[in-house]
């Protein structure tokens, strides 16, 4: 079932999503296409689906590169996303997702944003040059398993984390960001380890008074 490869293709659409990949037992492999100028999602993963996303340049659509939600779990991996008018990707609705070695760079809004129960993994990304956003969101319940990534050059925050968004991020390096290598605020948990932060703009790490108790903070590196 939904064994699909896509190879070498160059998709464009006006209509909401370049390509949609839905139901459980869907898996296809999308590898080295072009993906663009759609007038919504670029790629939407969503009702339990999984697929291989992998060597693909996925840019300068109208919402985000990359949409994940409602149970799918894709690799996403070694892709450029760039350029898109929302996010690079989107985990929301209990999304999951394995997100490796991409490059992410100058979208709109924050390079991955995790929200509503989205629990993706985001291993070994560059995450960069964000121009409005930050690198990493995580909130309203989000999680995310975030490690080894680099995260640098974007106007905000690199991680930024509230309302409930309880991330464990590790031996990541976040610099040369506009504001905080991490940002905890408005109810932010999370566990934070072995972490560079040196080098961005306002300081390493910053946490609101009411996140202090719920916050790990162990062995990471700050100015």
């Amino acid at each position: 079932m939904g064994q699909l490869n896509l190879e070498g293709c160059d998709i464009s659409s006006q209509s909401l999503t370049c390509v949609s990949i839905h139901r459980k037992g869907a898996k296809p492999r999308l590898w080295r296409n072009r993906i663009h100028n759609c007038g919504g999602t670029g790629i939407y993963i969503y009702d339990s689906a999984k697929g291989t996303i992998e060597d693909n340049d996925i840019y300068e659509n109208a919402q985000s590169g990359v949409e994940i939600s409602e149970a799918a779990n894709p690799d996403i991996k070694f892709n450029r996303i760039q350029g898109n008018a929302q996010h690079g990707i989107l985990v929301h609705d209990n999304g999951k997702g394995d997100c490796t070695d991409n490059e992410i760079f100058k979208n709109r809004l924050a390079g991955i944003e995790v929200r509503e129960s989205g629990n993706p993994k985001i291993h070994r990304n560059k995450i960069y040059s964000h121009e409005s956003s930050g690198g990493i969101y995580i909130h309203h319940y989000g999680r995310a398993d975030i490690e080894k990534n680099e995260i640098y050059h974007n106007s905000l925050s690199g991680v930024s984390c509230w309302q409930s968004g309880k991330p464990i991020c590790r031996q990541n390096r976040i610099s040369m960001n506009g504001e905080f290598g991490v940002h905890i605020r408005d109810g932010g948990w999370g566990t934070y380890e072995d972490n560079d932060l040196r080098n961005n703009a306002r300081a390493g790490i910053l946490v609101a008074p009411d996140c202090a108790l719920k916050v790990i903070l162990e062995r990471n590196l700050v100015d």
